[in-house]
């Protein structure tokens, strides 16, 4: 999927946003015009007359659907306000330790951390449904900040690793495309529709077990009513499940494409899906019914023959990742044995292991590959991320794993290179724990061995572990960070990228998830912040030339047609507060709008025809901020 199919798939999950509005709303309409109808005829039944249209009646039904719905929607979104995490408890998941000793939990998290280090996304909370022995999982969560993957038992115990890896990759797909935040709110509406039944249930249990003495009147007449919204509640299962079928089925389609690209193993995904068709993937949790379009597969039994389904037929899904599975599955005694008969498609047929080659992207100008690679990590990249991990000393890989040793090693990539300036930053720590600063110093010897492009990663690598400290814990890191990195009354643009993902990615108690705005800015209407990060970006290459600086903004003010009228801002005007500003605003602006933005930083870093550390790690950093994530940067041909 390139670059513009990333931005355009984001403008495609906000406008099926708009589409799940007007699906909710002729939902409420309909189950609304039932209820009043089941009013109208209880109340004929028991005050007698004949039936008519009462607006009263009509009024006071609409405000209480409006109510009890719209209610259960806040509910269920509030309760899952935190992010996936949250989502993967609901159905029943437990927590992967930083540092399984179950050799499947380790292959899991070894593969998301992988997908998530090639791809530019801090490592998400990785849960296992062990109750579940259907192959199925998910991906939840609000934006890739609060992202969570979930996978089964079953999931870890029937696949190997090349298909394992790549329905890691399919549910990667859903955390870059704007997908899990689609999915979550469809959990909120589609609990606010089903509660009517519920709420019928409740009145028919609690009335319908009184003496048969009260049921006369008005309670007759509620436990009457009750049933009626049970049986209007099971319209709004069949509401529901349209608007999940509408959501869903192209994005699966989607992201099984994506999953090849990521892997360049067709074989791996199409093995899990042809191992589904064989087995089940349904889940036994009884929330499964209003989390089924979140899901890898289909976790509920097919209603009406699938019309409804939120998922596409298995067999059709492996015939697009393996074309002439159909044919194959024709000769063959099991969906398994077909995908393993059908040949690679043409440009696969080289695959050895788990991961080919990757053909080479066309050389040419370096934006235009950083761009193209937005939401698109390759198997090179996937390579690479591996090759990384392995080139770790184990020591640091240790330290990523465990919240105590992972506090000390962020703080460590801070400290300077210069001896003096780096006792000065050590004596800025808010903690005289001995111990501590020990480990903070053997970590910087540690750091200072490894190789410039792979401390951004080990921050990203470090996340899930920083995110398991107490909240006062978390605290103290985020103080001594930004107090470490001011020390100088400068901010790297390194720093700045540590510090801002840091931040982003470590949230307090009680600090919500950002989630993206349901009305994005025009770029237009943020010209004035795009110059300060233009202007930011021009200066860190520079390194003080002015003239350079104005050539490298001029360069990103061409690509993104700002304002003739403007020129590269004063260092003054480029400071810490001002681009924290400025970058929190930009990330209001619409998916292409994101695209054009970053074309233009990119242009402006490149200027000087190369892209070096601190303007890879600066737009790597800007790129996680607006949730666009810049696959592991490798070398880049010139400008």
């Amino acid at each position: 999927m390139s670059g513009m199919d990333f931005f355009g798939h984001q403008d495609s999950a906000r406008r099926a946003s708009s589409r799940l509005v007007w699906l909710f709303a002729l939902a409420v309409i309909g189950i609304t015009g039932c209820i009043y109808v089941v009013a109208q005829l209880v109340f004929v039944a028991t005050e007698g007359g004949s039936f008519r249209f009462d607006l009263n009646i009509l009024l006071a039904v609409t405000a209480g659907t409006l109510a009890i719905i719209g209610g259960a929607m806040l509910f269920k979104t509030a309760q899952l306000r935190s992010g996936g995490g949250k989502v993967a408890q609901m159905l029943g998941g437990t927590e992967v330790p930083l540092d399984p000793q179950d050799p499947q939990e380790r292959m899991l998290r070894n593969l998301v951390e992988e997908m998530a280090i090639a791809s530019g996304v801090p490592v998400p909370e990785i849960y296992v449904l062990d109750g579940e022995e259907g192959i199925n999982a998910f991906a939840a969560g609000w934006s890739p900040a609060d992202a969570a993957v979930a996978v089964t038992r079953g999931c870890l115990q029937q696949l190997n690793r090349d298909e394992l890896q790549g329905v890691i990759a399919h549910e990667f797909s859903h955390v870059f495309h704007g997908d899990m935040r689609l999915n979550i709110r469809l959990m909120g509406v589609l609990f606010g529709i089903v509660c009517i039944a519920t709420i019928g249930r409740i009145l028919v249990r609690v009335l319908g077990r009184s003496r048969s003495s009260d049921k006369k009147g008005g309670a007759a007449a509620i436990v009457i009513f009750g049933i009626g919204l049970i049986v209007i509640g099971y319209l709004g299962v069949l509401f529901a499940r349209i608007i999940q079928a509408a959501v869903s089925r192209q994005r699966e389609y989607l992201a099984d494409a994506s999953a090849v690209q990521y892997t360049r193993n067709p074989r791996g995904i199409g093995m899990a899906l042809a191992k589904i068709g064989g087995l089940t993937s349904r889940l036994q949790t009884p929330h499964a019914e209003e989390a089924s379009h979140m899901m890898f597969a289909d976790g509920v039994s097919r209603f009406l023959g699938g019309a409804f389904a939120t998922h596409p037929p298995v067999q059709q899904r492996v015939e697009r990742v393996l074309p002439g599975f159909s044919a194959q599955l024709a000769t063959s005694p099991s969906m398994l044995e077909a995908a393993a008969a059908t040949p690679l498609p043409p440009g696969f047929a080289a695959l050895t292991g788990n991961v080919a080659t990757a053909a080479p992207k066309p050389r040419g100008i370096a934006t235009k590959c950083l761009i193209a690679s937005i939401g698109d990590p390759q198997a090179d990249h996937v390579e690479a991320a591996r090759e990384l991990l392995h080139s770790l000393p184990m020591d640091l890989a240790a330290a990523t794993h465990e919240p105590a040793r992972a506090k000390a090693l962020i703080t460590a990539i801070v400290l300077d290179r210069d001896p003096a300036r780096r006792e000065a930053q050590l004596r800025l720590l808010t903690t005289t724990d001995a111990p501590f600063v020990h480990e903070v110093r053997a970590c910087f010897q540690a750091v200072a061995r490894v190789d410039r492009r792979a401390r951004l990663p080990l921050v990203e690598l470090a996340m899930p572990a920083l995110r398991a400290l107490p909240t006062g814990e978390r605290t103290t890191l985020r103080t001594n960070l930004r107090a470490l990195a001011l020390a100088d009354g400068e901010l790297s643009p390194f720093e700045f990228a540590l510090l801002r993902t840091v931040e982003r990615h470590v949230r307090l108690d009680g600090e919500p998830p950002r989630r993206p705005s349901s009305r994005p800015a025009a770029l237009i209407d943020r010209a004035n912040e795009a110059a300060v990060v233009l202007s930011t970006l021009a200066r860190a290459g520079a390194h003080g030339d002015e003239a350079r600086a104005a050539s490298a903004f001029a360069r990103g003010h061409t690509a993104l047609a700002l304002p003739s009228t403007m020129t590269v801002l004063p260092s003054e005007r480029c400071r810490i507060t001002a681009l924290e500003a400025a970058v929190e605003a930009l990330a209001e602006v619409s998916p292409l709008g994101k695209r054009n933005l970053l074309t233009a930083c990119a242009e402006a870093a490149a200027d000087d025809g190369v892209l070096d550390a601190d303007e890879q790690d600066l737009l790597r950093a800007l790129a996680i901020l607006w949730d666009c994530p810049v696959p592991l940067v490798r070398a880049l041909p010139a400008a």
